[in-house]
């Protein structure tokens, strides 16, 4: 029932910020600008994660200056 009556006030908030954006241009203007800076930021994040995924899917070379050598033997003497 609590979960229901938060609920109820969530949508009872959300129409009346709506009602002001719609009424109030200072409303709408930080609106649109809070919605501008949301999609730079999800914009830049994508960028980002596109990058990531590039560097972890672009198959390794192997380099000619790393040269596997077998196991190293341990040391003797007790």
């Amino acid at each position: 029932m609590k979960k229901l009556v938060w609920f109820m006030a969530g949508i009872a908030l959300g129409a009346v910020a709506a009602r002001q954006i719609e009424e109030n241009p200072a409303a709408r203007k930080a609106y649109e600008e809070a919605k501008a800076s949301l999609q730079d930021f999800r914009d830049a994040v994508m960028e980002g994660f596109e990058e990531r995924e590039a560097e972890l899917v672009k198959p390794k070379r192997k380099s000619a200056a790393v040269k596997k050598t077998g196991p190293k033997s341990k040391p003797s003497g007790k």
